[in-house]
C-alpha cells in the first residue's frame, strides 16, 4: 500500500480513486450497518436533509455504493448520483437499478450539469479529499435553483490530531489514515482545515449555513459497537452542514454590506 502523501491534486485523485475502487466490493457490507458511517454520520446527515423530498430533484455527489441514493429515492426524490470511483458507480447501479441516473465524475473538476435544475445536493464525507473547495461548491451553486439546499459532511475541524499531523489547528494540512474494511486495507489522504476556511469557501460560493450537526453515537449504537464508538463520545469527529443557496438579491446585499464595514 502506498503511504507517501500525494504531492498534487491529480495524484491525490488517482490514489483516492484507486482506494475506493478496491473498497467498492465490501463498502456496503461494512458501512451500511457499520459504526462510523451507518450509526454515527448518516443519521445526523439525513436529519439535516429538508423534507418532504417527493418530486424534488436531488444530486448525490460522491455517491459511493449508493446508500444515500437509495434512501433519497425511498423518500420520493428524483435522484442523479455520481462518484469518482467507477467500481463504486457499478455498485450503485446494482443497488439502485433504473431508479437513479448515475455517472462517473470528479469533484475536483467543474461538473457538466444543467444550471438551476436541482432542488438539493447531498455530499457525504467527500469534500475533505480536496484542498480547494471552490470548484465543487461552485458546481453545486450553479446546479441549484435559487433557494436550493446542500447538505455536506466532512472531517470535523476540531477533531483530534491524526498521527503525523503537525501543522496545528489553523493549518490547511494533508493528513493520512489507514482503514481496514473486511479484507481490504487502504491508506486515505484528506485535508484538515480551520473552520474559518470552510465558512469562507461556503460564503464565497453563494451559500449561507442554515444548520450544523456534530454527531454523537446513540445509546443503541454504543451498545452495538462499544469498542469503536466509545472513544467518540464527547469528541468531535464529523461535522454536517446544511447550506442554502442565496438569491441574487441576498448575495448582492451581503456583498454591499461587507464593503461598507
Amino acid at each position: 500500500m502506498p503511504t507517501e502523501r500525494p504531492s498534487n491534486q491529480s495524484e491525490h485523485t488517482e490514489l483516492t480513486r484507486d482506494a475506493y475502487d478496491r473498497l467498492a466490493a465490501v463498502w456496503s457490507a461494512t458501512t451500511d450497518d457499520g459504526p462510523f458511517n451507518g450509526h454515527l454520520e448518516r443519521p445526523a446527515f439525513r436529519a439535516l436533509v429538508p423534507r418532504p423530498l417527493s418530486g424534488l430533484r436531488v444530486l448525490d455527489a460522491a455517491c459511493g455504493s449508493g446508500a444515500q441514493c437509495e434512501w433519497l429515492v425511498e423518500q420520493g426524490a428524483d435522484v442523479v448520483g455520481f462518484d469518482l470511483s467507477p467500481a463504486m458507480v457499478d455498485q450503485s447501479k446494482r443497488r439502485c437499478g433504473e431508479r437513479v441516473r448515475l455517472f462517473v465524475g470528479d469533484l475536483a473538476d467543474p461538473l457538466d450539469l444543467e444550471p438551476r435544475s436541482y432542488d438539493g445536493v447531498t455530499c457525504s464525507l467527500a469534500l475533505h479529499y480536496l484542498e480547494d473547495w471552490r470548484v465543487p461548491l461552485g458546481s453545486f451553486a450553479a446546479a441549484l435553483r435559487p433557494g436550493g439546499w446542500a447538505v455536506i459532511s466532512s472531517d470535523h475541524p476540531f477533531a483530534p490530531p491524526l498521527p503525523g499531523q503537525d501543522g496545528g489547528y489553523f493549518a490547511t494540512e494533508l493528513v493520512s489514515d489507514t482503514w481496514n474494511k473486511a479484507h481490504v486495507e487502504v491508506t486515505q489522504h484528506f485535508w484538515r482545515r480551520p473552520l474559518s476556511g470552510i465558512v469562507d469557501a461556503v460564503a464565497d460560493a453563494g451559500f449561507a449555513i442554515e444548520r450544523i450537526a456534530e454527531p454523537q453515537p446513540s445509546s443503541t449504537a454504543l451498545q452495538q459497537f462499544p469498542d469503536e464508538l466509545a472513544p467518540t463520545v464527547g469528541v468531535p469527529n464529523v461535522i454536517v452542514y446544511r447550506l442554502r443557496k442565496l438569491t441574487e438579491r441576498e448575495a448582492g446585499g451581503s456583498f454591499r454590506r461587507r464593503r461598507t464595514w
